[in-house]
């Protein structure tokens, strides 16, 4: 049945009580490790069959530090660089280089169907003097 006054329902104020006692819990302290350069990386010590990300302070680069079962480190730089954001796509500019193409297209075919037309012209006349001889 439901009670449309939980205050005044003693199961309700000992859920209450309850969840005030428990203890909250924690949660694991998150650090940014950083080392200066690879020296530093060497020195690093793990737990057997773990891993870790390293912030080199001397270059753009992040190490992964993986150990094996005995607790060999070895340790792999990546390079880093920041994230640049991409430009919006313009569409005007985009209108305007394919009129530019469309243009210099058209203007290639009438150079071609000129060179053609002159072409057609010279092989007539060439035909005219061979039949005249």
């Amino acid at each position: 049945m439901y009670n449309p006054y939980p205050q005044y329902n003693p199961y309700f104020q000992q859920m209450q009580a309850m969840q005030a006692s428990a203890p909250a819990p924690t949660l694991p302290q998150q650090q940014i490790i950083q080392v200066n350069g690879k020296a530093s990386v060497d020195t690093i010590s793990l737990a057997p069959n773990s891993s870790i990300l390293v912030m080199d302070t001397s270059a753009p680069i992040v190490w992964m530090c993986v150990s094996d079962g005995v607790g060999k480190v070895t340790a792999t730089p990546y390079d880093i660089v920041v994230h640049k954001e991409e430009p919006p796509v313009d569409v005007k500019s985009i209108e305007q280089r394919i009129a530019v193409i469309e243009s210099t297209i058209s203007e290639m075919e009438e150079k071609i169907n000129a060179k053609s037309n002159v072409s057609r012209v010279k092989s007539k006349s060439a035909l005219a003097d061979d039949s005249a001889d």
